[in-house]
């Protein structure tokens, strides 16, 4: 691959490589603060904003790349791709998402929180419901078990198991996280 004297790479790609590397890293930052609201809030518009300029930085190159409009398309949005990319559901929540965040502010993310301490590998074992809040994390939640609600048994050997959901509010049928990783997906093919 050559360098020209710009800096930009011989590869018409390379930025579009370089920015989903970054979309990939923002998705796992996101993951790892999935229990730190702020953090995750932070990560998972960055993820959207990231994976939404992957387009521009295409098109944006599409001098240098034979065929583009045909294969793409941006005179008139008739291209393979760009109608493909048009037509998933997901995909406009991602130009729509990205707007919102650039425009107007931070996504209406919820969460849901269920956690639970599970005793036993088999469905009849005993279990107990720990009430949660949602920036509550582990350590918060064990403390809130009720005194008295679990034996020795389940205090040394139990497995608090802890859910936690989160949901953008234009996009309810999907946990973020896999919003950004279908759309991840999509941006990739």
């Amino acid at each position: 691959m050559t360098e020209h004297k710009d800096g930009r790479s011989g590869c018409p790609l390379a930025a579009v490589d370089r920015r989903l590397g970054d979309a990939h890293r923002l998705w796992h930052e996101a993951e790892t603060d999935y229990f730190d609201p702020d953090a995750f809030r932070l990560k998972s518009q960055l993820a959207i904003q990231t994976l939404r300029s992957i387009t521009f930085i295409l098109q944006n190159q599409k001098r240098r790349i034979p065929s583009f409009d045909e294969w793409y398309g941006t005179t008139n949005g008739d291209g393979l791709w760009q109608k493909r990319l048009r037509d998933i559901p997901l995909m406009r929540w991602l130009v729509e998402a990205r707007n919102k965040i650039g425009k107007q502010g931070d996504l209406e993310a919820e969460s849901f929180v269920r956690a639970e301490i599970i005793a036993s590998h088999l469905d009849e074992g005993p279990r107990v419901e720990v009430p949660a809040r949602l920036f509550e994390g582990p350590k918060a939640l064990l403390q809130r078990i009720p005194p008295g609600a679990v034996s020795e048994h389940v205090r040394a050997h139990g497995t608090l198991k802890i859910e936690r959901r989160w949901v953008e509010g234009d996009l309810p049928e999907f946990a973020l996280l896999d919003a950004l990783a279908t759309a991840y997906g999509h941006l990739y093919r």
